[in-house]
């Protein structure tokens, strides 16, 4: 069987390497994108963004056929679209989601497929399915919620089961060859239980990371150094193998979809909730350390970006560290080697002794340190 894919906000962190995975494996493939400035980096043949091997496959992408247009006109000739937009809690921004798919919706083809990708709610999936639109052109929808980490999409988008959630076991025939020639290994569920696995792992990760920074709050409110007593306590000790270290806990998806989650299932214990301020204690703690250890309130920051070797600043804890040690009468100079030019890095440094590393990018390891008064907020 052979057809044609586009996928929808294809030009982002989600969309572009699926993009090129799907071309990449011999299937034609347009992306789709508002985002004239990524788009028009495609075309050139230059990654938009940090992600591991996306130089090498966008090359291979668009030297075998992949496409990248800002026209949603362009998927009217296309059996399979996939939409891969960023999505939130945020009523306005969900409304805005909504506008978007009945675009799309107007602009596919009778008897077509279409592909959510982005967190959704069931609520979202029904207002699909009930549009006008939608019935007439006789569509095909499956949610295949997004579970690839960040930077790793080469590396895990063939390694991790892909779900797909579908209305009933009908109208498969397509889904299942297209994922088949991906090589992805599927798990078919129902709509509400791909919805409610996709929020349930991304609040799981959110509740993870959480869970460590409340221990790191009790330590540091007993005067307790808890970064010490974490890599005394996990030293040859199998059960604290896995366990993460204390730090920002930000990013595009984790914070979003447990509130989505919270939204949509409720809170009847507060644990989601309780997250939440736990997080905003932890920020609350280190800039009560900046009072404590630094001398005067001067400061330089390291790290802007979400997580560790990355350029992302969606959603990023580190900016709001910033806008909060701002509020509290520091003056901070930022840098980050992903974001600024390395060579702002001297005079930013000569700003002050105090130094405090927001993002820990493994290049923070290399940079001499020594003389000035460090405080590390984690490793994440």
């Amino acid at each position: 069987m052979k057809y044609k894919v586009a996928v929808v906000g294809g030009a982002g962190h989600i969309g572009l390497p699926l993009s090129c995975y799907i071309q990449n494996a011999g299937i034609d493939t347009s992306i789709i994108d508002t985002n004239e400035e990524n788009i028009d980096k495609i075309n050139s043949f230059t990654p938009p963004f940090l992600e591991h091997d996306l130089d090498n496959q966008l090359k291979k992408a668009l030297s075998s056929g992949l496409k990248a247009f800002t026209q949603i006109e362009e998927i009217k000739n296309c059996e399979i679209v996939i939409v891969t937009l960023g999505t939130s809690s945020n009523q306005q921004i969900t409304d805005k989601f909504h506008q978007l798919i009945e675009t799309v919706i107007l602009n596919m083809k009778e008897g077509s497929t279409l592909i959510l990708r982005s967190t959704v709610t069931i609520e979202t999936i029904n207002s699909v399915i009930e549009g006008v639109n939608f019935s007439s052109k006789k569509i095909d929808l499956f949610y295949c919620p997004e579970r690839i980490a960040e930077g790793k999409a080469f590396l895990e988008l063939d390694k991790i089961p892909q779900i797909i959630g579908s209305k009933d076991s009908k109208s498969v025939e397509i889904i299942d060859d297209f994922f088949e020639k991906l090589k992805f290994r599927t798990i078919f569920v129902n709509y509400e239980e791909a919805v409610f696995i996709k929020l349930f792992l991304n609040t799981y990760r959110y509740a993870q990371f959480s869970t460590i920074n409340y221990f790191d709050n009790i330590a540091s409110n007993n005067s307790l150094d808890f970064k010490k007593l974490l890599t005394i306590a996990s030293d040859t000790y199998p059960r604290l193998e896995n366990v993460p270290d204390s730090g920002l806990v930000g990013g595009p998806c984790l914070i979003k979809d447990s509130q989505t989650f919270l939204n949509s299932y409720g809170d009847p214990r507060d644990l989601i909730t309780n997250y939440f301020n736990i997080n905003d204690d932890y920020i609350k703690n280190t800039i009560d350390k900046c009072n404590s250890y630094f001398q005067d309130k001067k400061i330089v920051q390291l790290g802007l970006t979400f997580k560790p070797d990355s350029d992302d600043l969606r959603d990023s804890q580190a900016i709001v560290l910033n806008n909060y040690l701002i509020k509290e009468g520091f003056e901070v100079k930022t840098f980050d080697p992903y974001i600024n030019d390395e060579e702002e890095l001297e005079s930013v440094l000569d700003f002050s002794d105090n130094i405090l590393i927001a993002t820990h990018h493994k290049i923070f390891d290399s940079y001499d340190l020594e003389s000035k008064k460090v405080v590390v907020v984690g490793d994440k």
